[in-house]
């Protein structure tokens, strides 16, 4: 397997590039470490939603991501994505900014080079990320490689830089391009989602759950959730998978360009799974947002309420990956 990394240009950023025959997945170190593109080369597909304007539309640390950020790519949210209090001793009261802390600041980059006498594949050259928080004591970093031809591979470390228990939510918050007739596909186990999002009310209301893969709606209609919508529809949802995923991984095909999609993360350490399908209903886009995360329901504090946010003991790290294979 061969693959390079070169410096090169997001509309007016600076970038780092992670290229192979397959791939080509290009960084923004000084935002936020963003992945902003992700082409597929085999059917010359962009799988990432991108916007025409020619400047990136920067934001300030604290900014509101919709208004100010560029809303594509894939953004690393942490410790929540929408904004709270923190409510944990000694930082209780202390408010988490709109989306995280780390989308719009930069992060510290390095080229990690392979060690030639290992002999083994995996052993590429690697991107490594590097941030501090800026509210709350921790390191959170991710070493970016492609351990095959067509698998991105991204090992995360958060560390608890104080000797107190950090609750968090790392969210992959990847705004993924749909094409006509998309299916996706998630583990045999998920019976259950809950609604966290429904503009115009047509997945319920907030709480609310439906079977998976085919819900029964509240007018009787019977909706399989697996099969996107045309872009006609004109709809947005969000949901979470119900409780703790039982496998983590899901899968998104695009039959008319022959690609498929699979995200694989460890459940133990990643237990959530958001998915927000935006079938023409936000931003005029036809995307959908797959979100694999330590915490539900978006706000670190309902999480907590929850039982389903997630702790990193103090002094100690918590360990993580995600793999985006296409094929």
């Amino acid at each position: 397997m061969i693959s390079t990394i070169h410096s090169s240009r997001y509309k007016d950023q600076p970038a780092i590039t992670l290229e192979s025959q397959t791939i080509a997945a290009q960084f923004l170190p000084g935002v936020g470490a963003k992945l902003c593109s992700l082409i597929y080369k085999p059917a010359n597909l962009e799988l990432l939603v991108q916007h025409p304007n020619e400047k990136y539309r920067l934001a300030s640390y604290n900014g509101d991501y919709v208004e100010q950020g560029e809303c594509s790519g894939f953004d690393e949210m942490f410790p929540s994505i929408d904004t709270c209090f923190y409510e944990g001793y000694p930082w209780r009261g202390t408010p988490v900014p709109d989306h995280g802390e780390v989308w719009s600041i930069p992060w510290v980059y390095t080229i990690v080079k392979q060690d030639p006498a290992s002999g083994r594949e995996r052993d590429s050259d690697r991107l490594h990320f590097a941030v501090h928080g800026v509210r709350f004591p921790y390191r959170l970093e991710k070493w970016i490689s492609l351990i095959d031809g067509a698998t991105l591979h991204a090992d995360y470390r958060l560390t608890n830089l104080s000797n107190f228990d950090l609750d968090f939510m790392w969210a992959a918050h990847m705004m993924l391009n749909l094409e006509e007739d998309a299916e996706l596909a998630l583990p045999d186990g998920v019976r259950k989602i809950v609604t966290a999002l429904s503009f115009d009310g047509s997945l319920g209301r907030y709480g609310d759950e439906f079977d998976w893969p085919v819900a029964t709606l509240s007018d009787g209609r019977k909706r399989d959730l697996r099969r996107m919508q045309p872009k006609a529809a004109n709809d947005v949802v969000k949901y979470f998978v119900k409780g703790r995923i039982p496998e983590g991984w899901c899968m998104l095909t695009y039959p008319q360009s022959g690609c498929e999609l699979r995200l694989i993360w460890p459940a133990e350490q990643v237990p959530y799974l958001a998915v927000l399908p935006d079938q023409g209903g936000w931003q005029d886009l036809y995307s959908i947002f797959l979100e694999p995360a330590t915490a539900s329901f978006d706000r670190l504090d309902l999480a907590r309420v929850r039982g389903e946010c997630s702790t990193v003991r103090g002094g100690a790290v918590y360990e993580w990956y995600l793999d985006i294979q296409l094929g």
